[in-house]
């Protein structure tokens, strides 16, 4: 038998995918050249738009705003010439999901994401009104993601001027629930991408620019928490059970790699004390003032109002404690409103009660002592004390907490969940009955190879404009790019307008000067895309 050479079929099989799949990361197109200097004339446009746009409160659920806000772009649309379709989002969520439809005379379709519902509670579209300072533009949403929108709307426009047709169809698919983990449009995201070639995703960049290769899968645990017994006993404390199930998670993390596990919500009422102590003395009402931040992409910029309550109910539980003839309770606390928010505000409320030997200024100044001696550096504590029981308008008892999880794969969030639920089954007191949840709800997105050639593509468009853009491997956020690459079509992420101070605390804004290169930016990529 002859000796024939050794077929490296690997190197075969990489020649042939080069051959038989477009080629991306290089761009044989012409540029427009117009669209640079249209785009620079659309500038002022541009932030017009962004101003209406952030006009409306349309934090997710909000049916109010966003049917305004839907309204709105469906006119601008339609002046553009697009056909316009209203879709119901599943499992009842609040607010229509829109698709703008583009007709062309070529044969590749784009779709293009982003979504309507952002973050802020109702109010903040008048509380924080459209600004502008120097060169950044500030509103609630601004740069996440009504800049997604406004990049992807102004670029149909700047095609229109140009006259550009050669695309098959571009859909523009606007959600409405992206920020709760799009529940109700995430089987329209994957279908609609089935449907097109290639996707656009406009979720905004940071200061420096990035195109991200990759998303974490985005998680969640809660705990229900409640104590059997009726006494006095340090056997029935639910709400300083929850403090120390915060306090003994804090650390999970570090044992599973590029996981990250941020309590976000807590909401407690325990309504028992009448039974446990006589008529309380006193209320001591404890206002802890954090600061937020995104619970997945940077909770290291934000200072956790939840945690730091709970070391509050620690510590001042234990000196309270060591006074004799104090009775003590802790009736409330509640911190968070939205899951994926570090929470920038917390209250606590203790119910204490004494003999006749006990001075209760000594105790107010122990109180406020041990209130003062904060775990997390830039919280702020002020306490306040009102006699008699502390009163609610909500008489529900409950003792409920939350966490965001961000983890690489599957495989880390079965590690990190089995790992926290066996600290927080660790109890601290032996009769609490502790109630676990969890679950993946956004998974991880990776970019395929045709969407990293896509990515260098946009990466060498930037350059050529004068711009730089990095291909990020990997952010702890979700988005609904996760969704549309589970159809197998390339993706190519962060397109949207770059700023700052999502989900935080601070303002939210985009940066003015960059509007013009990231049109162009998405135009060049859409020309380039359609005349392959």
């Amino acid at each position: 038998m002859k000796n024939f050479p050794r077929i490296d079929w690997t190197l075969i099989l990489a020649l042939l995918l080069c051959f038989s799949s477009p080629v991306f990361s290089q761009n044989s197109v012409p540029k427009d050249p117009e669209i640079l200097r249209l785009a620079e004339l659309e500038k002022a446009s541009v932030l017009e738009t962004l101003k209406q746009l952030t006009s409306y409160d349309t934090g997710t659920g909000q049916a109010e705003g966003m049917l305004k806000l839907v309204e709105w772009i469906e006119q601008f649309g339609k002046q553009l010439g697009a056909t316009t379709e209203r879709m119901t989002p599943n499992a009842n969520v609040v607010g229509p999901n829109l698709a703008l439809v583009f007709k062309g005379q070529g044969q590749r379709n784009i779709l293009l994401i982003a979504h309507m519902d952002t973050v802020y509670p109702p109010g903040s579209a008048s509380a924080k009104g459209f600004r502008i300072v120097d060169q950044r533009a500030f509103a609630p949403g601004i740069a996440d993601d009504k800049g997604g929108i406004a990049v992807f709307l102004h670029v149909m426009k700047l095609l229109k001027l140009r006259e550009f047709k050669d695309f098959g169809q571009i859909t523009l698919l606007l959600t409405s629930d992206e920020e709760r983990g799009s529940l109700g449009s995430r089987d329209l995201i994957r279908k609609r991408a089935e449907q097109h070639d290639v996707v656009l995703s406009g979720e905004p960049t940071g200061i420096e620019e990035a195109i991200v290769l990759g998303t974490s899968g985005v998680a969640g645990i809660s705990a229900r928490i409640s104590s059997a017994g009726i006494s006095e006993g340090q056997d029935s404390r639910p709400i300083e059970e929850l403090a120390d199930m915060v306090l003994r998670t804090r650390d999970v993390t570090s044992s599973v790699a590029d996981t990250r596990l941020n309590w976000t919500i807590a909401k407690a009422q325990d309504n028992r004390r009448l039974n446990r102590m006589p008529s309380p003395s006193m209320t001591a009402t404890f206002q802890i003032q954090g600061r937020a931040s995104h619970a997945g992409v940077n909770p290291h910029l934000g200072v956790n109002a939840l945690t730091e309550s709970a070391d509050l109910i620690r510590r001042v539980g234990d000196a309270v404690h060591a006074v004799p003839g104090v009775a003590t309770h802790w009736r409330y606390l509640q911190a968070g409103i939205v899951t994926n928010i570090i929470p920038n505000e917390a209250t606590v409320v203790m119910e204490l009660s004494k003999d006749g030997q006990v001075d209760l200024n000594d105790v107010k100044k122990l109180l406020e002592t041990a209130a003062q001696k904060s775990l997390l550096s830039g919280s702020k504590v002020q306490t306040e004390f009102k006699d008699g029981p502390f009163q609610s308008s909500n008489e529900a008892s409950g003792v409920f907490a939350s966490a965001d999880m961000r983890v690489p794969d599957a495989k880390a969030y079965e590690v990190l969940s089995q790992r926290a639920k066996g600290l927080l089954m660790a109890k601290k007191f032996p009769t609490s009955t502790i109630s676990i949840q969890s679950g993946l709800g956004f998974p991880a997105y990776n970019a395929t190879p045709e969407g990293l050639k896509l990515a260098e593509l946009a990466k060498n468009i930037y350059a050529d404009l004068g711009g730089r853009l990095i291909l990020h491997p990997r952010t702890y956020g979700g988005t609904d790019a996760a969704w549309a690459s589970q159809s197998g079509r390339p993706v190519v992420e962060s397109l949207g307008l770059p700023g700052g101070n999502y989900h935080s605390s601070d303002d939210e804004f985009i940066l003015i000067d960059r509007i013009a290169k990231r049109l162009t930016l998405v135009a060049e990529l859409i020309r380039a895309i359609s005349l392959r």
